[in-house]
């Protein structure tokens, strides 16, 4: 587990990434247990995931709820350890597809001395990331109907070019390559929220 100053200074480095500013990269521990201590990360993200989650739900209808008793009780379990338990592996799983993704093509594109860089910059990003999608579904609540649907469909965008920008800058490769792994990276994120979605 990293120490105050190391995750603070990460925070830094992931704010002056989303800042573009490619300095941002010298603020990262990236030695092996920087890299391991780098999915402390997901501790940061959990609320924010958490509130997203809650938040879906209670968009649910009373007659959405009646017509799918399976999501209140499946086997004997209540439906909230269900949801836990079927988010809670989900994120998990989340969590480390991109290094096994990023492995992958690290390894056929010849940019493993890269590999520890990409996983550490783009776990301590993700906080960024949900401090910026989190900031838009609230403001989204304050403005009226289409502009909020506006800004939240501009907050994704600049969440995916924040990425694109990390990828590329901590692999010291070309804008292409970023974009297809952000793209594939978005493929199978969006292939585990399905599943998660269709044991629910």
């Amino acid at each position: 587990m990293p120490d105050r100053e190391e995750i603070l200074r990460s925070l830094y480095g992931a704010w002056r990434l989303a800042r573009l500013d490619v300095r941002g990269m010298g603020e990262f521990n990236l030695s092996i247990e920087g890299f391991w201590r780098s999915f402390f990360a997901a501790v940061l993200v959990l609320p924010g995931y958490v509130i997203l989650v809650a938040q879906k739900f209670a968009d649910v209808s009373p007659t959405e709820i009646e017509d799918a008793p399976s999501v209140l009780a499946v086997e004997g379990s209540t439906g909230l350890g269900r949801i836990i338990l079927v988010h809670g592996l989900s994120y998990l799983i989340s969590w480390a597809a991109f290094p096994l993704l990023a492995a992958a093509v690290t390894w056929a594109l010849d940019l493993g001395r890269n590999y520890v860089a990409l996983v550490v910059a783009s776990n301590w990003a993700a906080v960024i990331q949900i401090g910026i999608f989190l900031a838009a579904i609230l403001l989204g609540l304050i403005l009226p109907g289409v502009l909020g649907s506006i800004l939240l469909t501009m907050a994704t965008v600049a969440i995916l070019f924040y990425q694109w920008f990390v990828i590329r800058t901590a692999l010291q490769t070309g804008g292409g390559v970023a974009f297809a792994l952000v793209l594939a990276d978005l493929l199978l994120n969006t292939a585990i929220n399905l599943t998660a979605e269709h044991m629910l």
